[in-house]
């Protein structure tokens, strides 16, 4: 799933935070975040800034209930 052009990337971190397991982000390139990592946060803020990284990329989940979770901030 990719994230909405208009998702408030501040509130889905924060809603990452609160997932059960891992959220992962993943760039057109291969390359892997682990979304609930302060280090990869700060990395994929820094992304932000580049919007058609941010949407080339994908949200991946280690558990289901994240995905309903973070609903709201994605489209398939």
């Amino acid at each position: 799933m990719h994230l909405k052009h208009d998702a408030d990337l501040e509130k889905f971190l924060s809603d990452v935070r609160l997932c059960s397991s891992e959220v992962y982000f993943e760039t057109a390139k291969g390359d892997s975040l682990t979304l609930r990592s302060t280090l990869s946060q700060y990395i994929f803020r820094t992304m932000a800034g580049e919007p058609e990284t941010i949407s080339a990329g994908t949200i991946r989940f280690s558990d289901a209930a994240d995905m309903e979770r973070l609903l709201p901030y994605l489209e398939e």
